[in-house]
């Protein structure tokens, strides 16, 4: 359980300070079966029960919390010294003036211009670049790309740190990466606080569902769609994941070839330089797992290069230097009942190097015409000093048995 010095009640995380006092045992199943529905385990639980779920959570910590040994006789007023003021700073702060959840954002037109960038025909790695362009837009909305997935007839699909959407089409001139058109924006989330809106990775489903990452309080949303209007089916709990930083969770969704579904944590690391991860089973079954990370970086995003074989995108990123790598990831030994995959090196760029560089947050492969290219985007954080970059890769090195899906 992570070391906090206070309690907020929002979170099993955040109850060390109580959980750790001597005499006290606090039922953890209990509470996060409130928290999460359902219980103790994975699964679905519907969207309607998740509003203000904390109030329920908060109420049942304290009810649940029980004496495991008798207090000193000495002392028999610290327990009610220590609860009765705990309880009620609780239950002010989470039934105090609730702030107005705004409705999802409308869809809606936009309108995005493009800046082409130097570096396009340069090559690191097996990798050419060949298209950079810095983009912008009027809409408020617009900005904090998070997460990249391709959708079909060319277009890219994003989604943003305050909960929208957005699509656009990348356009080629000659070859190179021109400009985007046909862009379009529409909420995918609703609520008053970030904690409610943090999308940081996308999954489109063979299905025709739509799979988004969502931080603070991790949890996977499910809609119905694959654009507007979309429809909530449901949010996925993961109780591994309540131990994962608030603003390090889960950053990287994958739906693999046999049905698994790969989370990897931003931050979370089950040792040096091994990024935790969950895997779960087409039947539902899920098991935590390492992917090895370089040194010093963070996984933002990552899409599927074959059965097997993903590309996984990190960035350090600490608003003074910046870095951009891209690993090849085998999960060959996690798919034969290992606890971990296996990763190889293939491309670092930071502001030294001829690529455009910022904090890349967004990967998605895209096969046409007999090319694989990789497209990227940068996440500003809504910041004027940041730029949201979009980039394109091409594959001029064949990676060793790479296969198509």
């Amino acid at each position: 359980m992570r070391k906090s010095g206070s309690v907020r009640g929002d979170s099993a995380a955040d109850l060390t300070l109580l959980t750790e006092s001597p005499g006290f045992r606090f039922d953890f199943a209990s509470y996060f079966s409130i928290v999460s529905r359902p219980a103790h385990h994975d699964g679905l639980c519907p969207c309607r029960t998740a509003p203000r779920f904390r109030v329920a959570a908060t109420a049942a910590m304290v009810a649940r919390m029980t004496m495991a040994n008798r207090l000193k006789a000495r002392a028999p007023w610290a327990l009610p010294a220590l609860l009765i003021p705990l309880a009620l700073w609780i239950l002010w702060s989470e039934l105090g003036p609730i702030a107005r959840a705004a409705p999802p954002a409308p869809d809606r037109a936009v309108t995005i211009s493009a800046t082409a960038l130097d570096g396009v025909g340069s090559q690191i790695g097996p990798f050419r670049l060949t298209g950079a362009l810095a983009l912008r837009s009027e809409d408020a909305g617009f900005g904090g790309l998070s997460g990249l997935a391709a959708a079909g007839e060319g277009r890219l699909v994003a989604v943003t740190d305050a909960g929208q959407w957005l699509t656009l089409t990348p356009q080629d001139v000659a070859g190179r990466l021109a400009g985007v058109g046909a862009a379009r924006m529409a909420g995918v989330a609703s609520g008053a606080e970030k904690s409610d809106l943090d999308s940081e990775a996308i999954v489109l489903t063979p299905d025709g569902r739509t799979l988004i990452s969502m931080e603070q309080r991790h949890r996977i949303l499910v809609l119905k769609g694959q654009a507007p209007p979309f429809q909530p089916e449901g949010l996925i709990f993961h109780t591994a994941a309540a131990s994962w930083p608030p603003n390090g969770g889960g950053e990287s969704l994958a739906l693999l070839p046999g049905g698994e579904t790969l989370w990897i944590s931003e931050d979370a690391r089950l040792a040096p330089g091994v990024a935790m991860a969950l895997l779960t089973a087409a039947d539902g079954t899920t098991r935590q797992i390492g992917i090895p990370v370089p040194e010093h970086f963070a996984p933002t995003d990552v899409t599927v290069l074959d059965g097997q074989r993903l590309l996984l995108l990190h960035r350090k990123f600490d608003g003074v230097s910046v870095e951009a790598a891209i690993t090849l990831v085998d999960l060959a030994p996690v798919l034969a009942g290992g606890d971990s995959a296996t990763m190889r090196p293939l491309v670092r760029w930071g502001r030294d190097a001829p690529w455009p560089i910022d904090n890349m947050e967004g990967l998605t492969l895209v096969r046409a015409g007999g090319r694989t290219m990789l497209f990227l985007v940068s996440d500003d954080n809504f910041n004027p000093a940041q730029r949201t970059l979009l980039l394109r890769l091409e594959l001029v090195n064949p990676l060793d048995g790479a296969q198509s899906p």
